[in-house]
């Protein structure tokens, strides 16, 4: 019988089990690669004191600054001990940056083309534990690049693969390997020893898939480079390019700028009110009915409200176009909605152009009668803003219930199923910014663009899973399928 945590110990102490004798009963890992990667932790735990300690003390006060600077490539930004990018940047201080003979405030001895690590083996790598010694010459030796995650043992370590250089290595990491999955991208500095790998530095950013556009380009750009680097050549020469992909990644990550949104037509996203004067909803409607496509009167007047005369009092229907621009396999486009409600007339659109658009519609309608009053504009940040300050309140409980409820229906749920296969399926060749405006099956074509489209599958395969409820994933097996992925 498995005894619990919290059980009386078997052995008879009175102690709970969890206290006494559960940790003796765990299995020990004993193999030969778990023992020497216990002992070489051992053997650098004290390295990055060591290393920090010592860099002061060769470059002066002046090194890390200067360091600093080249690392944030020279934007001005302060040194910031709680930055993200610590535990980035302090092993690539250590393990790689060289100051500037020609340009640099660090201390005389220290001018010269050795970084910190390189002149602390120099001093004392005859009294370092051996094992140490070879682990700073591996991560002196190591580039920062960008890495995939291919697969993931939480608890364990993962296999990464270079996306510069191509290699795979399977990586020694027990903490980190917790919170990662397969499809998210390094930015790391990776020390390989005979039999093991340790992830020595790691940035705290984690790149999604889709960020992987500009790592790829970079890549392009090594490859056709003249004349023609090793692998591990390219990514020390260049390192400055390696930077400045991942700042230009990370910021967009840490400090999201507001996307611009376009509508289905392209036009940036604005939402306007138009409200008319009219004379009749009963004119009005006969004159604009047609605008719903379509759709017959007995449909549009279904939730209509008359007077106590049987007069059309206040009705409400869609503005629709045949088709649509991006997805091919919709049948019409819903451009804004027109609301008549007694003598007014309101129509609202989500772009300046539509606005336009529908004014010269209703105004060209004689039967409408209708005459234009004012236009009220809201910005997609105020109500995206009003929707948040919205959206907790208690009011809104009742309102996210039911829309839980109708989600979780069956017909609702095949209605969606079947409107992200119609979109992904169209997706394929649909230009997408992503892919230089490229179709994801031109796209297919190189090496770059492949790898790119394959990421981008990857990210809507994670944004479906996270849907309530998630997307069926016989979607994105289609998709691949289509790809030839």
């Amino acid at each position: 019988m498995k005894v619990g945590r919290n059980d009386p110990c078997p052995c008879g102490s009175g102690k709970k089990y969890k206290h006494c004798c559960m940790r003796q009963d765990e299995p020990v890992e004993n193999s030969p690669e778990d023992l020497h990667w216990r002992r070489l932790r051992r053997a650098i735990e004290s390295l990055p004191t060591d290393l920090l300690n010592f860099a002061n003390g060769y470059f002066g006060r002046a090194g890390l600054l200067e360091a600093w600077d080249e690392f944030t490539l020279w934007e001005g930004v302060p040194f910031d001990a709680g930055s993200p990018h610590i535990p980035v940047f302090m092993p690539w201080f250590y393990y790689n940056w060289i100051p500037d003979p020609h340009d640099t405030e660090v201390r005389a001895e220290a001018r010269v083309e050795l970084s910190a690590a390189q002149a602390y083996l120099l001093r004392k790598g005859k009294s370092l534990d051996p094992l140490a010694r070879h682990y700073i010459e591996a991560c002196v030796a190591a580039p920062l690049s960008f890495y995939d995650v291919v697969t993931c043992e939480p608890g364990r370590g993962f296999t990464l693969r270079d996306i510069i250089a191509g290699e795979e290595c399977n990586v020694s990491e027990r903490s980190a390997s917790r919170s990662l999955r397969a499809g998210d991208i390094l930015f790391a500095k990776i020390a390989r020893l005979e039999d093991i790998a340790l992830l020595e530095a790691c940035s705290t950013v984690v790149i999604p898939p889709d960020r992987k556009g500009p790592i790829l380009e970079l890549r392009k750009n090594i490859r056709a480079s003249h004349p023609p680097l090793s692998p591990a050549d390219a990514l020390g020469e260049w390192d400055s390019e390696m930077l400045a992909v991942y700042h230009g990644i990370a910021d967009t990550l840490l400090d999201p700028a507001f996307p611009e949104l376009r509508n289905t037509d392209g036009d940036p996203l604005s939402f306007h009110k138009l409200v008319f004067e009219i004379e009749s909803p009963r004119a009005a409607f006969d004159a604009l009915k047609d605008l719903a496509l379509d759709a017959d009167e007995t449909e549009l007047l279904a939730e209509a409200e008359f007077d106590a005369e049987g007069a059309l009092h206040r009705v409400q229907f869609d503005w629709k176009k045949r088709g649509n621009p991006i997805n091919k396999s919709w049948d019409n486009t819903v451009l804004g909605n027109l609301t008549i409600d007694g003598t007014r007339l309101t129509a609202e659109v989500n772009s300046e152009a539509r606005a336009i658009r529908i004014r010269e519609i209703v105004e060209k309608r004689r039967g409408a009668r209708a005459k234009y009053l004012a236009t009220e504009i809201q910005s997609t940040e105020s109500m995206l803003a009003r929707a948040r300050a919205e959206g907790g309140g208690k009011a809104a409980r009742p309102q996210q219930e039911e829309h839980e409820r109708l989600a979780a229906l069956p017909e609702v749920q095949a209605m969606v199923t079947e409107h992200f296969r119609r979109h992904f399926e169209s997706w394929v060749d649909q230009e997408i910014p992503a892919l230089g405006g490229k179709t994801p099956r031109h796209a297919m074509k190189d090496p770059e663009g492949r790898e790119m489209v394959e990421a981008l599958v990857l990210q809507a395969e994670r944004n479906g899973r996270n849907m309530q409820p998630p997307m069926d994933e016989s979607i994105i097996r289609e998709l691949r399928v289509r790809l030839g992925l």
